[in-house]
């Protein structure tokens, strides 16, 4: 199939293609101009000015721009691939980090493993340029290992494209509630059952965790407040707004106004490093992480648990 040259390199541009696409996903030059933050005549202009480029009607003349043509059909088809792959290649280009190491986890993680994990990179490995990502789930977290956006992911995941994967350990979940609670449970979902809680979005991997368990000790959770990530519900429990589900590493050093109690049965799960492709630093990184007497320093610490 012979390729078509445009008439010139500027007769068409990325602009018009997407005016276009939202005019028609959004079902009216109106809407489409509004969110472009241009007048519906200069938008107009510009759609009109690639039809001419084509050399095909995209709009039925009859319709005022809210019927296609057959042709607009194909092109929209067509068209709203490239806006959509340019839109995702600027978003990579918001993300892209010229660091050394770029390393992807929860927000618990970065918080409570990271820094001692750091600074024996620094210290052993000379490396610095290193960047900490959180992500506020493990299908987000997944994603950018797979798009190559972190270099590595630590977290309890159970699917990735990953070519190495390392276990360093296991975490366990726990209840933060409010010391002056602490009395009231005894571990069972039932009584757990009967004060306020803390939520996570539904696709938090938490979330998925509770409702999971108290839906095995078939008990109805009554939510309060939904909270972003794990440091802000501890902050909540804190000022005696509910319980909270959360990683027990997260109450490490915490205040003095929490207190845990554990679910029975005991909620655990598995904490991995996942790597795509192997790097001198990422090796390096291994190497710190598999080091068994940080790992013991981690457990006696209650940030990791023994398998």
């Amino acid at each position: 199939m012979s390729e078509q040259t445009l008439s010139t390199p500027n007769s068409i541009t990325l602009r018009q293609f997407d005016y276009f696409v939202s005019t028609v996903r959004l079902g009216s030059m109106s809407a489409a101009a509004r969110k472009f933050g241009v007048t519906p005549s200069a938008m107009s202009q510009q759609i009109g000015a690639l039809e001419v480029a084509l050399g095909r009607k995209l709009f039925d003349p009859q319709s005022r721009r809210s019927s296609l043509t057959k042709f607009g059909r194909e092109f929209f088809a067509q068209a709203s691939t490239v806006v959509d792959h340019a839109y995702q290649a600027l978003a990579i280009g918001q993300s892209f980090s010229d660091g050394v190491l770029t390393i992807g986890t929860t927000s618990t993680i970065a918080h409570k493993l990271m820094p001692p994990l750091i600074y024996r990179l620094r210290l052993q490995c000379d490396i610095d340029n290193i960047e900490v990502r959180s992500f506020a789930t493990m299908y987000d977290l997944g994603a950018a290992l797979d798009r190559g956006t972190v270099d590595l992911a630590i977290g309890p995941l159970t699917r990735s494209s990953a070519k190495f994967v390392h276990t360093v350990g296991e975490e366990e979940l726990v209840v933060a509630c409010h010391r002056s609670q602490e009395s009231r449970f005894d571990g069972t979902w039932q009584r757990l059952a009967e004060v306020p809680w803390i939520g996570y979005c539904n696709s938090s991997d938490i979330a998925k965790t509770l409702v999971q368990e108290s839906g095995r000790a078939n008990v109805e959770i009554r939510y309060v407040v939904t909270a972003p990530d794990v440091p802000t519900a501890l902050s909540l429990v804190e000022h005696g707004i509910g319980i909270a589900l959360v990683p027990k590493m997260a109450l490490h050093n915490c205040s003095r106004l929490l207190s845990v109690t554990r679910p029975a049965p005991r909620i655990r799960r598995k904490l991995s490093v996942h790597v795509k492709d192997m790097s001198p630093y990422i090796e390096k990184f291994m190497g710190v992480i598999s080091d068994m007497e940080l790992i013991r320093k981690f457990r006696a610490a209650g940030l990791l648990e023994v398998r």
